[in-house]
């Protein structure tokens, strides 16, 4: 009868064990399931939408330019042309406008980001830059204008030389949103990475 007893406590010890490893293992899940869930609700939530804000940015920028360059060429032209030069005035502004209200998208994503999220040194690579570029605009914008208003007034020199010092100053602003696009889709993608593979 002894012998019995013992097969059968150790029997039952071992279906307990097996038990609290199963609860064990359910929690541990369950934990995992948990932070699954919040990363995925983070890279949905802010990293996919602040990296398309950051791509939006980049093609607006250099859809701006192309616009100034169409209305700057128009205006150099012997006789430009008024449907031209309208056109471009219109995308110009259409741009201008664009660009500004997705730097405040931007913004907003970044000011809305959890804090105890990873990749916050990121976050602030992006924050820094597009505190770069942002009044980066502004001289740029100021500048085009200055050398369109000379356009117009016939300086034509003096225009091309001061359109040669505003190219310096957008292809430096061009690295920068660069840059901004490829810290992004590289975080984004390390994110995205990280938990599929969890």
């Amino acid at each position: 009868m002894p012998f019995r007893q013992t097969i059968a406590a150790k029997i039952y010890g071992l279906a307990i064990i097996l038990l609290l490893l199963t609860i064990a293992l359910a929690c541990f899940l369950l934990f995992e399931v948990t932070r699954t869930t919040q990363d995925l609700t983070v890279v949905a939530n802010f990293d996919v939408p602040l990296t398309q804000s950051l791509a939006r940015l980049h093609e607006f920028g250099l859809r701006r330019r192309l616009a100034f360059e169409r209305w700057f060429g128009a205006l150099n032209a012997p006789q430009p042309n008024p449907e031209v030069v309208t056109e471009a005035t219109r995308n110009y502004a259409l741009f201008t406008r664009k660009l500004t209200d997705e730097f405040s998208a931007a913004r907003r994503i970044i000011d809305a980001y959890p804090k105890n999220a990873p990749g916050s040194q990121t976050l602030a690579e992006v924050a820094t830059l597009l505190d770069q570029i942002q009044p980066a605009y502004e001289i740029i914008n100021n500048r085009q204008r200055e050398v369109l208003d000379m356009q117009v007034a016939g300086q034509h020199d003096k225009a091309n030389q001061q359109l040669n010092l505003l190219n310096d100053i957008q292809r430096t602003v061009q690295n920068q949103r660069e840059s901004v696009n490829s810290k992004m889709a590289a975080w984004s993608g390390s994110a995205a990475k990280a938990t599929e593979q969890r």
